[in-house]
């Protein structure tokens, strides 16, 4: 199929294929079992377009629920190319979560894998789409769609034609949702594959490697991972749900060279098996990386870029480092702090020196939530404390939500963290707010070691205060109360639950010991 045939004009989705097609022929996906060659990838895309199309019309969203497989990822092109929209379904949400994202989204078709025939029955029991418009994936993308004489019989497009609708987590309460056009989305993908390839660091990006993200493609396309591959024509590697075990084995099998996760798919990978991403180039984010991550790392010769975005504004930063020869150095340096993407701008001000964002691809707001404080004017405001360092890097000291204020003054959980995460044996570890009758809060650590190993409060005691001699944490910071967990509460998208953490907290008899905070 000549690709040229979509008529559409600007920045749209089919656009990402056009070097790749005429350069990478022998570049292609997989999922472990098959391989799909780009060109291939691009006629079934086009041919589900043109089905979908017929069957829908345009202008409608179609929600889609599954894990990573070659159906939805043609999915992603085909629903947006058909002109419809796209709206990956956060599958972990509680059932009435997801369907009231479906109602608030707008849906009106629904394509679902067989582990979710359950839940897109209720969706059609709740009356969100009707029968004879909620379909198997393997339907949806299996059946003959091909074009008489030459023609594909879709609308042209325009680049400010809304291609996907999507929600965040839900972290702090209702998820939100917002709207991304095709210009959009290409300029995010282009600006982010630009930070991985035109700047120095590690972790880089380039069209040889294979490319194997484990985040969901219902949390930001899987980081836009899928986007970028085609632009670049990369091989990409698409694993289902993300299972230690599977993951280890698929890396083996695929050839992976550079892939993306968060900081708990990391931990497990490697617990499953120490040897899993040696020499891998690494994208992760999501969380702050624990400094126990960034050791590891340096043991196996992993290189790691750290990621900074958000569901509501897409990514804004990527990490990059000038430093060559030392690998433990080169990897801090840029996973400590990231480097603005091209188009966008940064702002700090107000109370715990709130970070500000901008870029041409930022939504005008959330479609089902009022949220000022959110959007203001041409800025997106976050949530997060952070400061610009001296060479224009940005810098995330915590979530404004996270930040625990004692006496008046901010202590930063997210640096707490980290530190006490450098402990020999602690896997996990969330500093908390708890209120304090004479300093207002005062921080308590809740943490998991592995193996079922113990490690005493005097030994976290005795680190920190050894951190706060050298001038690195300020020794009122140290927490009143260490909780040590078997499990921890996570979120959808792998982060500590710190909502639950507080929650549960809170139904524990009496509050934190007036600690040593100076007056």
């Amino acid at each position: 199929m000549d690709h040229t045939k979509l008529r559409n004009t600007g920045l749209t989705l089919d656009k990402l294929f056009l070097k790749t097609l005429l350069t990478s022929g022998h570049r292609y996906l997989t999922d472990g079992r098959v391989k799909t060659g780009y060109g291939e990838f691009y006629e079934a895309a086009v041919g589900v377009a043109g089905g979908l199309h017929r069957l829908l019309g345009q202008d409608r969203v179609v929600s889609v629920m599954d894990w990573n497989s070659m159906q939805f990822a043609q999915l992603l092109y085909a629903v947006p190319i058909s002109g419809n929209i796209v709206h990956p379904v956060d599958v972990r949400q509680p059932t009435g979560q997801v369907l009231s994202s479906m109602r608030e989204a707008g849906s009106s078709c629904l394509l679902y894998s067989p582990p979710f025939k359950g839940l897109a029955e209720a969706a059609v029991s709740a009356g969100l789409v009707k029968d004879e418009f909620c379909m198997s994936i393997d339907e949806a993308t299996g059946q003959d769609l091909s074009h008489g004489n030459g023609e594909t019989g879709l609308p042209e497009l325009d680049e400010t034609r809304v291609a996907s609708v999507l929600f965040s987590s839900g972290t702090t309460g209702k998820p939100k949702g917002v709207r991304y056009r095709h210009r959009d989305i290409v300029l995010t993908v282009w600006a982010m594959e630009t930070g991985l390839s035109a700047f120095p660091g590690p972790s880089r990006l380039t069209s040889s490697d294979t490319v194997f993200s484990l985040i969901p493609f219902f949390h930001l396309w899987s980081w836009g991972t899928l986007y970028i591959s085609t632009l670049i024509g990369s091989n990409y590697v698409l694993g289902g749900r993300f299972d230690p075990r599977t993951t280890s084995e698929l890396i083996k099998r695929s050839g992976a060279t550079w892939m993306s996760m968060v900081p708990t798919m990391f931990s497990a990978l490697t617990s499953y098996d120490r040897d899993s991403l040696d020499g891998m180039k690494v994208l992760i984010g999501g969380s702050a990386i624990p400094s126990s991550i960034l050791r590891f790392a340096s043991e196996h010769s992993i290189e790691l870029a750290g990621i900074y975005g958000f569901t509501d504004g897409l990514a804004a930063g990527i990490g990059t480092s000038e430093i060559m020869d030392d690998l433990p150095s080169r990897n801090a340096d840029a996973v400590n702090a990231v480097t603005p993407l091209v188009f966008t701008d940064f702002q700090i001000g107000g109370d715990g020196s709130e970070l500000g964002f901008r870029a041409p691809w930022l939504p005008d707001g959330y479609f089902n939530v009022h949220e000022e404080k959110a959007y203001r004017g041409d800025w997106f405001y976050p949530g997060d404390s952070a400061e610009i360092t001296g060479d224009g890097r940005i810098r995330i000291r915590d979530r404004i939500r996270d930040l625990i204020k004692s006496g008046g003054e901010f202590i930063p959980s997210a640096l707490l963290e980290y530190y006490i995460s450098e402990i020999d044996g602690i896997s996990d570890v969330a500093v908390i707010g708890v209120p304090d009758e004479r300093w207002g809060e005062r921080p308590v650590a809740v943490y998991r070691t592995s193996d079922s190993l113990r490690v005493g409060d005097e030994v976290i005691v005795s680190h920190l205060r050894d951190l706060a001699s050298r001038g690195l944490i300020r020794e009122w910071w140290i927490p009143e109360r260490f909780i040590r967990v078997e499990s921890m509460p996570m979120t959808g998208t792998g982060k500590i639950d710190k909502k639950a953490l507080r929650a549960a907290l809170s139904q524990q008899p009496g509050k934190a010991q007036p600690g040593s905070r100076p007056d």
